[in-house]
């Protein structure tokens, strides 16, 4: 079964590249809340002709007109977002390194892209944050809180690795043809309580929300996917990688496409 999994998401993967490559020429756009050289490589592995913005090193009314020119928003990992937000008081013994601009820009972006209808994707704590902004909140520290039966941050490597379940009955599933793999995780907070939009798309073995998307598509305009973990420096699951990312990058170049027509 590990191996059929394994050739489903390759397959997978093989088809996006066919398709991508068939339709090249227009230049689609990508507003992400805060770049690094991994997200960046990881976009343009799967569409080199992409075109990024860093949203982060725009001020911010520069951040809304931008995101008129996106055709999809990626909101990317980093640090805690500030417990206010999802009604918990600050405490520094669990709490951890915060962006107080950086919180504001990414809860106007995600604001923005939602009435636009533009697809979004979020990595790590851009499901987070997605959460948080639809109305739910999150475990401030994962090992206080919750406790240590799935260790979900190492201290001696960059990333840690634990399985996750996958809900058959989800865009998840549809996207990666998975049920139960490995994924990367570096992360010491998560869902508490899911905002009621939402719906868990995968599990870690503690019960942890890994994977969110709507509840019920049909009643928004948008794509609307986010993951726990790092799929643009997951290596030993490929199908749970590069497969997100061209579901993720085709959802944008659907939006472009029906932009044009209403111009």
């Amino acid at each position: 079964m590990k191996t059929l999994r394994l050739s489903n998401g390759i397959l997978l993967f093989m088809c996006s590249i066919c398709l991508f490559s068939c339709n090249h020429h227009e230049i689609i756009t990508i507003g992400v809340s805060r770049l690094n050289p991994a997200y960046h490589q990881w976009l343009l592995q799967i569409d080199s002709n992409l075109k990024i913005i860093d949203l982060y090193s725009l001020p911010f009314d520069s951040v809304m007109l931008a995101l008129d020119e996106c055709d999809g928003l990626l909101i990317t990992g980093g640090e805690d977002i500030y417990p206010l937000y999802y009604g918990k008081e600050f405490d520094t013994s669990i709490c951890e390194a915060f962006d107080r601009h950086r919180d504001t820009l990414e809860f106007m972006a995600f604001e923005k892209a939602l009435h636009r209808g533009l697809p979004i994707f979020g990595i790590c704590r851009g499901l987070q944050l997605i959460n948080v902004a639809l109305g739910g909140s999150l475990i401030a520290d994962i090992p206080s809180e919750l406790g240590t039966e799935v260790i979900h941050r190492c201290d001696n490597r960059p990333d840690c690795l634990h399985p996750v379940t996958v809900n058959g009955n989800s865009l998840l599933y549809s996207i990666t043809g998975a049920k139960e793999v490995y994924v990367n995780s570096i992360h010491h907070q998560g869902i508490d309580r899911l905002a009621d939009e939402l719906k868990p798309a995968a599990f870690a073995p503690d019960q942890l929300i890994e994977v969110i998307e709507w509840r019920d598509p049909t009643i928004h305009n948008n794509f609307l996917m986010a993951v726990q973990w790092h799929p643009e420096r997951l290596t030993v699951t490929p199908e749970m990688s590069q497969p997100l990312g061209m579901a993720f990058i085709r959802q944008a170049k659907l939006y472009h496409e029906s932009k044009k027509s209403k111009d």
